[in-house]
């Protein structure tokens, strides 16, 4: 049978110290070793391993089922937990405050982003209101990578460098929104 070689200990306070090993206290003796997360999910499982073992064996899945049931709604409701004050988790629960509305209405708006790439014409197109727009940016933009930005009827559009190429508002009247006359 091999053993394991031997690790020589890393010096208290050393960066290099095996979190598994308890740090030793100026008196001597191995300090509390505080407790992981993981260790209260180990002490639930623990807790409803004990609770099943000390009931009838299931012998169906709808049998373990109404079991685990019944283990929830007296873990919940019924047992007091030290970590709550005494209080069981439907108590604590329903203590805690809640949210509420503030009164204050939500933006309706309509916000969209989309990328889009300028035709060979210098246009690309845009949906509102199931109709399709063409949106004038300039021959020169041809084949540029787009990011148009909509809000409601306000467009603006950037290049891929972030660059501001055109704002508009849409005229929802009209299928072509040419450039504007400089």
């Amino acid at each position: 049978m091999r053993s394991s070689p031997a690790v020589p200990a890393a010096p208290a306070g050393s960066p290099w110290r095996s979190p598994c090993t308890p740090a030793a206290s100026a008196s001597g003796t191995p300090a509390r070793i505080t407790r992981r997360p993981a260790a209260r999910s180990n002490d639930f499982h623990q807790t409803l391993k004990k609770w099943l073992a000390r009931q009838p064996p299931a012998r169906t899945l709808r049998q373990l089922q109404a079991q685990l049931d019944t283990f929830r709604a007296y873990y919940n409701t019924v047992r007091p937990h030290r970590a709550l004050g005494r209080l069981t988790p439907q108590q604590a629960y329903l203590a805690r405050p809640k949210a509420t509305p503030t009164g204050t209405p939500l933006n309706d708006s309509h916000y969209r982003i989309r990328h889009d790439k300028v035709d060979p014409s210098g246009v690309f197109t845009l949906r509102h209101n199931s109709r399709l727009h063409h949106i004038g940016i300039g021959r020169r933009h041809a084949g540029t990578d787009i990011l148009v930005l909509v809000h409601d009827l306000h467009i603006r559009v950037l290049n891929s460098d972030g660059e501001l190429l055109r704002e508009l508002l849409l005229d929802p009247s009209k299928d072509y929104q040419p450039q504007p006359k400089t």
